[in-house]
């Protein structure tokens, strides 16, 4: 098994040394490799020391550090002093708070940090409401904690859980109503609401008849009034119980659900097909996303199309709300449909504004593609190689891109901002910690790191 990074080696200190030794040898090394000093040369060695920093300063962490090492380092030479308390030194302590995350120049500055105690913050989603900023983060474990950020302070709202007899899994999405009242989360097995004020359940649903195959194969939007009701976006339910489960890839059921109708009472769907069930020809949808009104769908899918030798990309923009022109009954059409490229360039992650305008999705080819759906038209940004555990967030207005590409240790922890418009990199955002979610609320950038932590941008 790998050793992990000896923190006192790179920090230049003894396993004994005291607390103020420790915040002295770090703030010596932030004025050498600081990247507004040594400039981009010195940003990796910014972040291990960062990484270091963050444990040894920490009691706590320290404590567990020190344990996960003893196999290699023979502790019981040393005793550790009793910490003492820190006298604040104002031209010291301004200099340096706030610098175990950093930035080059740009639009951005470090807001308030907010330790979750969470674990691994899987999906995180924010509203707007009277009190301020509501932020919502979901976990590996399918619990969640709701804050409300305001004037720069975070302060802990509710806590809110998956319905705990079911099958436990990680809560992947989450989705305010207007307004911050309610909250739509879900994995792969399961749909959830609840009561964003108490974190109440309101509601389940289970998901192992459909062809689900990842979180961002289904998406939800919530309406608090009247009553509250849930629309959902659904892989395609065969009504031939004989039909193989697969043929779910080939359409979607929009649904709307009251809440306070009985839970299993589901509307009738609206079907968008994007293949006919029976034709031979290879047709799968990987990613659906609802706008935050509920009458458009956008749909992103690996295809075999006529004239093309290759299996391609696909991307379509349906209005649910078009009806037929006899009877005048609802009848989803597609508005616009844009070929893309080759399928096998397509990978997560995606992500997608709230109006469903704007697509952002991976390739192999070391790009981030760009769809406007309204349009019919995409674009590239050079973004460089992705990694699995990348991130992406378009900020609702479709201005900025925010890619956090985790594809070596180098980028680890670093989030590239770019300017969608000018296709120029604005900002880099550095981190001591790998980055497990990135969420946009209006042009504040909120991120999860893997220590639990999560930090506001503004």
């Amino acid at each position: 098994m790998d050793k992990p990074e000896n923190y006192y080696t790179i920090l230049g200190v003894p396993i004994d040394a005291d607390n103020d030794t420790i915040k002295r040898a770090y703030r010596q090394l932030a004025r050498r490799y600081h990247p507004d000093l040594a400039g981009p040369t010195g940003a990796l060695d910014m972040k291990r020391i960062n990484r270091a920093y963050s444990v040894l300063s920490d009691p706590e962490k320290r404590v567990s550090y020190d344990t996960i090492i003893a196999g290699s380092i023979d502790l019981r030479r040393f005793v550790r002093p009793q910490p003492r308390a820190h006298t604040f030194n104002p031209v010291e302590d301004v200099e340096f708070e706030g610098l175990q995350v950093f930035s080059s120049r740009g639009p951005l500055r470090a807001g308030p940090l907010i330790h979750s105690q969470l674990g691994v913050t899987t999906t995180l989603s924010s509203a707007h409401t009277g009190q301020g900023l509501l932020i919502a983060a979901g976990s590996l474990d399918g619990k969640g904690k709701l804050w409300h950020v305001h004037e720069g302070q975070a302060t802990i709202a509710t806590t809110f859980e998956a319905e705990p007899s079911l099958t436990v899994e990680s809560l992947r999405e989450l989705r305010f109503s207007e307004g911050g009242t309610l909250l739509a989360g879900w994995g792969r097995l399961h749909l959830h609401v609840w009561d964003a004020l108490n974190g109440e359940r309101l509601w389940h649903h289970g998901l192992q008849q459909r062809a689900v195959s990842a979180h961002f194969s289904l998406d939800m939007t919530l309406q608090a009034s009247p009553n509250g009701h849930v629309h959902m976006a659904l892989p395609l339910l065969p009504s031939d119980g004989r039909a193989p489960n697969a043929w779910g890839v080939r359409g979607t059921d929009v649904i709307t659900h009251n809440l306070h109708m009985s839970p299993t009472s589901l509307a009738e769907p609206l079907t968008c097909i994007e293949e006919g069930i029976d034709n031979r020809r290879f047709w799968a949808i990987r990613m659906r996303a609802l706008a935050h009104d509920s009458r458009t769908l956008v749909t992103l899918s690996c295809a075999q199309v006529p004239q093309e030798t290759q299996q391609m990309i696909v991307v379509r923009r349906w209005d649910l709300t078009a009806r037929t022109r006899m009877r005048g009954q609802s009848r989803p059409q597609i508005t616009a449909s844009i070929l893309v490229g080759p399928c096998d360039q397509c990978q997560p992650p995606y992500a997608i504004t709230s109006d469903a305008g704007l697509l952002a999705f991976a390739t192999n080819s070391e790009k981030i593609l760009l769809c406007d759906t309204i349009t019919g038209t995409y674009s590239e940004i050079a973004s460089g190689s992705m990694g699995g555990n990348a991130h992406l967030a378009i900020s609702p207005d479709g201005q900025w891109l925010a890619v956090a590409r985790e594809d070596s240790e180098i980028n680890e922890g670093v989030i590239d901002l770019w300017s969608i418009t000018t296709n120029q990199l604005l900002q880099k955002l550095y981190h001591p910690w790998q980055i497990s979610a990135l969420h946009f609320a209006n042009k504040q950038l909120i991120v999860a790191l893997t220590d639990g932590t999560i930090q506001v941008w503004a």
